[in-house]
């Protein structure tokens, strides 16, 4: 068609460099000298310079108009014709009007660039109804004088067929530039149109630099090891008791000057001598807290140490199909150990001679599982080579590991494979030396059990009741799997023979680290802590995942303060366990599997073993209270558990600001799901504790 001559590109693209260039310095003439014009208009000449741009644009829509025929012809007469070319010397001032038409220009692009800040896009999408013309520099009346400034941006602007000529106004006016339109009414309409229209909204001058998001909220393994070994009652060193002589110089010492210091006492508070129970002596506290400051050989002699790693449970393979295979290998866990390690000797500036990686793998019952991770380990000449020659052992389990490990520690104390402070003066092997047992001749080496997410008292209560995961256990899944709900209850004799084997592994030394999970969608927070059993040994810890809580939130500092009186050898009053379903994840969660992935849970395994001792005095035996998971909790007991947990002389003495920041903290805890809201309205107690009463008390039972 004719207009495809004058619209398609290709119609003029064989055009010469030169045919532009005139093109370009012809209307960049004729935009200079109207733009020169334009100061010299007054306010007074608006509606007479509208109009004349209405004629104008007349006589350019009429030459147009009449002009198609004969360029036409030209152009299917010789291919090497420029339509443009032809026509551009007497119709000047109607291409100039065509080419910044806004029909043409369907999105106008403004490139601004000031005081050096990247160049931004100024889109403007909004479109004019009507008929729309060209743009004319005398269709609006400037507000005020160009600077020089402008007149150059005016006269350097490149020809091009979509764009926008800036304003001749100053940047720096308070006046933004609307854009451009002329209605087809009359002069005066398009004169107030245009003063009247608002520009369309621009982006702001970031819009061009991608926003950066938030970053993730860091995962977090509390307490921290400064809050429970650089805080009472860690802190502190017990004295030594006074000897028989010493006892009886100030038994006289007492006699005689008992009336000379009644005097000089009169009238003042007489301190009270700190008392140190059994369990206190013998809570493992930092070296750097006996010495002042951190030894130069924090190994303290140790060059040698093995790992042993023990995987958990893992699903049969109707549940492998849909969530693939298990990702908590033995293997994972050793090299994570490992890794915490190379860690520790950096930060520390010393150096290890051997590190020997021992990977048990095996599947099937505990009992069953024993005994094969047992023969593996023992029919390896290699391993019990260097697990006989190690100065310190590390055990780093997860799940139902967690309890094939502690009979497996058993069984190795038993047959004298590893040496404690127990059997290490025995003067006969239990096996003989021929079987390569050890012999007792060589200190005790140092051994850190830690379990992550132990099923020690068994899954979550809901599991075992539930109608879509209970047939799935019992119909598709293996007996190991069924065999897990029987610690549920402390009762039975598996649970009961679990508790005797710890009971020997710390009556041995060993310690022990327990590191639940605050989303555990499999293990509750009584069962991955083992909360009814209680022994100075026993460190506990608390995984919290960044995506899942924070380090604000209420209920994590809550729960984290629970912890700290656990680790300080008091009783929480029962709260961790009525807390644990409420914080459980949903089924189809990954709790149960990020605690073991989070570096940060070894590390504190690390340095529990080298950067503490092993208490003071005889360790006192396993203290365990019955428990069954499957009995409902009353949750009503939650405002008189936490009554009895404040009221506790000892629990305020101790933590009685972190009581008074929980009690701020409340005020600002918004949960949002059901259950945690029911939680808060049973914990709204803590906001009637003020801090005078709690330091009041606390003063009161230290002058007694």
């Amino acid at each position: 068609s004719q207009d495809s001559a004058w619209y398609s590109p290709w119609a003029w693209s064989r055009s010469s460099a030169t045919t532009t260039t005139n093109i370009n310095a012809d209307v960049s003439s004729g935009s200079q000298q109207s733009t020169t014009d334009q100061p010299q208009l007054g306010p007074e000449l608006v509606e007479k310079k509208a109009s004349t741009a209405d004629n104008e644009a007349r006589s350019t829509s009429d030459q147009i108009t009449s002009s198609p025929q004969e360029t036409h012809a030209s152009a299917t007469g010789s291919d090497d014709t420029n339509p443009i070319q032809s026509t551009i010397s007497s119709n000047r001032s109607g291409w100039v009007s065509f080419f910044t038409a806004r029909a043409m220009a369907m999105k106008s692009i403004t490139y601004e660039k000031e005081g050096g800040e990247m160049e931004i896009m100024d889109i403007d999408e909004e479109d004019t109804p009507g008929t729309t013309a060209g743009y004319s520099p005398t269709s609006v009346a400037p507000q005020a004088p160009p600077t020089k400034d402008a007149k150059s941006s005016v006269l350097k602007q490149p020809l091009t067929p979509v764009v926008q000529v800036p304003s001749p106004l100053p940047k720096n006016s308070d006046v933004k530039q609307a854009p451009l339109t002329r209605a087809a009414t009359s002069s005066e309409t398009a004169v107030h149109d245009a003063m009247r229209r608002q520009p369309s909204p621009a982006p702001s001058k970031t819009s061009g630099v991608k926003t950066p998001t938030t970053p993730p909220s860091p995962n977090l393994v509390l307490p921290t090891w400064e809050a429970v070994f650089h805080s009472p009652p860690r802190s502190s060193v017990p004295q030594p008791p006074p000897s028989a002589l010493s006892r009886t110089l100030q038994y006289v010492s007492g006699v005689l000057f008992a009336r000379d210091e009644a005097a000089s006492n009169k009238g003042k508070g007489k301190e009270k001598e700190t008392i140190y129970s059994p369990y206190d002596k013998a809570l493992p506290r930092a070296w750097d807290v006996f010495e002042g400051v951190q030894d130069a050989d924090v190994l303290r002699g140790c060059k040698r140490v093995v790992v042993i790693g023990v995987h958990g449970w893992f699903p049969g393979t109707v549940l492998r199909t849909f969530a693939g295979e298990p990702t908590g290998t033995s293997s994972k866990f050793v090299n994570r150990v490992v890794e915490a390690l190379d860690q520790f000797q950096e930060k520390h500036k010393v150096k290890l001679d051997r590190v020997t990686k021992i990977p048990l793998e095996g599947e099937g019952t505990i009992n069953r599982r024993v005994e094969k991770l047992y023969e593996n380990l023992t029919g390896n000449k290699e391993w019990m080579e260097d697990l006989h020659d190690a100065d310190a052992i590390f055990v780093a389990t997860h799940s139902q590991g967690s309890v094939v490990s502690t009979h497996l520690l058993d069984r190795l104390i038993a047959d004298r494979h590893i040496r404690t402070a127990l059997n290490a003066d025995a003067s006969v092997p239990a096996s003989g030396t021929a079987s390569g047992s050890v012999s007792a001749l060589r200190p005790p080496q140092r051994i850190c059990y830690m379990a992550l997410c132990g099923i020690h008292l068994g899954p979550l209560r809901y599991l075992s009741t539930s109608s879509l995961v209970l047939p799935y256990i019992q119909y598709f899944e293996s007996t190991a799997a069924r065999e897990l709900f029987e610690f549920q209850n402390t009762e039975s004799a598996i649970s009961k023979d679990y508790v005797r084997a710890l009971r020997n592994v710390l009556n041995n030394g060993i310690k022990v680290v327990y590191v639940a999970s605050l989303n555990d969608q499999v293990v509750g927070l009584y069962s991955g802590l083992f909360t009814c059993v209680s022994h100075p040994l026993i460190l506990r810890a608390l995984y919290i995942d960044g995506d899942a809580y924070h380090s604000s939130d209420f209920l994590s500092n809550l729960l984290v303060l629970l912890l700290r009186i656990r680790n300080a050898g008091l009783s929480d009053s029962g709260l961790l366990t009525h807390l644990s379903e409420a914080t459980a994840g949903s089924l189809n969660g990954i709790g149960h599997s990020t605690a073991y992935e989070e570096l940060a849970t070894y590390s504190l395994a690390v340095d529990y073993l080298f950067l503490a001792d092993s208490g003071l005095g005889a360790q006192v035996e396993l203290a365990e209270e019955p428990f069954n998971a499957l009995a409902e909790q009353n949750d009503y007991e939650i405002p008189w558990a936490l009554r009895d947990l404040i009221a506790d002389h000892r629990v305020t003495s101790l933590f009685s600001d972190e009581f008074v920041s929980l009690r701020d903290a409340f005020r600002d805890w918004h949960p949002k799901t059901t259950i945690l809201r029911d939680v808060k309205r049973k914990l709204q107690p803590i906001q009637r504790l003020s801090f005078a009463m709690i330091a009041s008390h606390a003063n009161a039972i230290s002058k007694l």
